[in-house]
């Protein structure tokens, strides 16, 4: 077999849908990750509504958001950022294995369609035109196309934009990322009153904190953010 005919036979083999996209076993049914592989793809347990944390409350709301709320008004984000998830979140966004995304969003889009109300659009979060260049693409919104077409929602990739470049949120503490993203984004004028801010993780919410603030600015009401994983402490 010549070197292209592998890279053709490999490229198929891991773009081939009756296969998982973790282990390339085969695959049943309608199934996006073989039962192993959709084992280790943790859920985070009783989740806050509003942060998305483990919440220990009878409440939907936890303790430390009853008691100091973020700005936005919801959030969905399913899985707990560590394993195989973590794995496959950092391959999507790092090595161009856009392929992931539709498996990982098919796998839980039922998390985000059983939301109370669905929003009037889906936002990703924007990238900074210096940042797109050089990576590509945006993973948030390759996450955001696919949502969009399972659920039915607008997409809307124009309204958000970066306006400044910013260093990388990771290895940075809390308080950095905050003063690392302030002013960053610009949202045109628009008429919507219930948008939903799609990115692949929710880390300390720093990003998603300054970017509900000007979407409220922008007359937006409601603000829900949406991602594949959350990061948690266990």
């Amino acid at each position: 077999m010549t070197v292209s005919s592998f890279t053709a036979s490999l490229v198929n083999r891991i773009l081939d849908p009756r296969l998982c996209p973790s282990c390339q076993h085969p695959l049943t049914g309608t199934h996006k990750f073989c039962p192993a592989c959709y084992q280790r793809l943790l859920n985070v347990i009783n989740p806050c509504r509003l942060c998305g944390l483990e919440n220990h409350s009878n409440d939907d709301i936890c303790a430390a958001c009853l008691y100091d709320p973020p700005r936005w008004q919801a959030m969905i984000a399913p899985w707990q950022y560590r394993g195989l998830t973590r794995d496959l979140l950092l391959q999507l966004k790092f090595s161009e294995s856009l392929y992931l995304a539709h498996s990982l969003v098919s796998t839980i889009a039922g998390h985000f369609d059983r939301s109370s109300n669905h929003p009037e659009a889906l936002l990703p979060v924007p990238l900074h035109r210096n940042r797109l260049f050089e990576r590509g693409f945006n993973q948030a919104f390759e996450i955001t196309r696919i949502l969009s077409s399972q659920l039915g929602i607008k997409l809307d990739y124009k309204t958000l934009t970066r306006i400044r470049d910013t260093e990388a949120q990771a290895g940075l503490s809390a308080s950095k990322r905050e003063k690392n993203i302030l002013k960053a984004f610009e949202c045109a004028p628009t008429n919507y009153r219930h948008v939903a801010l799609v990115d692949d993780i929710i880390t300390t919410g720093s990003t998603a904190n300054e970017i509900t603030k000007t979407l409220h600015r922008a007359g937006v009401e409601t603000v829900e953010i949406w991602g594949l994983a959350r990061v948690v402490k266990y």
